[in-house]
């Protein structure tokens, strides 16, 4: 008799779900880091781009938001870097960080205690 492979292919879809879990975090993390070099927050919605059709609707619900934090904060950044003369720009690159921030916070949080967002495509939290 051959020996199967039977254990490995039920524990596949779990492996693909707890990858894709952490994934997210690892994406929450990237944009807090990217607090301090913007580029990060770029490969986290890439990321989240790639794996988001494949993930378990919990996991999909974060990285939509995920992209939908990316697409706002980049918005908030050619707004204040626009202004920048005008120093405006200062105050709206400090609430566009302070924002991206506590989004991801709270998506971490939520994303640990396994709830999903209410509303992943809206602005606020």
């Amino acid at each position: 008799m051959a020996p199967t492979d039977t254990q490995d292919d039920a524990p596949t879809s779990a492996r693909d779900q707890n990858g894709d879990r952490i994934l997210a975090v690892i994406n929450y993390a990237l944009l807090l880091v990217g607090i301090s070099n913007g580029l990060t927050v770029l490969i986290a919605a890439i990321l989240a781009y790639v794996r988001k059709d494949n993930a378990d609707p919990l996991v999909q619900n974060h990285f939509q938001f995920q992209i939908r934090t990316f697409w706002y904060w980049l918005a908030m950044v050619i707004v204040g870097a626009l202004t920048w003369i005008f120093l405006i720009g200062i105050l709206i690159l400090l609430i566009a960080n302070i924002w991206l921030a506590i989004r991801s916070v709270v998506g971490l949080i939520r994303l640990v205690d396994g709830r999903p967002h209410s509303d992943p495509t809206g602005f606020w939290i």
